[in-house]
């Protein structure tokens, strides 16, 4: 009996030391795995917010006068192309005119009534 309760103690006590051995291990672990990270926003004065907005409106102006420029090129390309067609009709009508007329001398149609 006296081999069983030294048994028992010795179990007992390496049961013990193994258990404060890993609650000291777990807590060591638990400590280093404490990092934190606070991250903060910069701080932006009112002038800054002010700046980055006239930044921000002045683009958007840009884009929609090129868009605008675009858009005008586009039109005058299309009243171009008009003109040149009326210019080449109104050159035919001109030949036209001038084979049926008779050619006749500046003077002459000046004279007559």
């Amino acid at each position: 009996m006296k081999a069983f309760a030294a048994n028992t103690k010795s179990f007992f006590l390496l049961l013990v030391l193994f258990g404060t051995i890993g609650l000291i291990s777990f807590a060591a672990v638990s400590e280093k795995s404490r990092e934190y990270e606070i991250s903060v926003p910069p701080y932006k004065s009112d002038m800054v917010r002010m700046i980055e907005a006239y930044e921000r409106l002045s683009d958007q102006y840009l884009v929609l006068v090129q868009q605008h420029l675009l858009k005008m090129d586009a039109d005058n390309q299309a009243v171009l192309k008009k003109l040149e067609a009326l210019e080449k009709k109104l050159d035919e009508l001109n030949r036209k005119i001038d084979r049926l007329l008779p050619s006749e001398s500046p003077a002459a149609e000046r004279t007559s009534p």
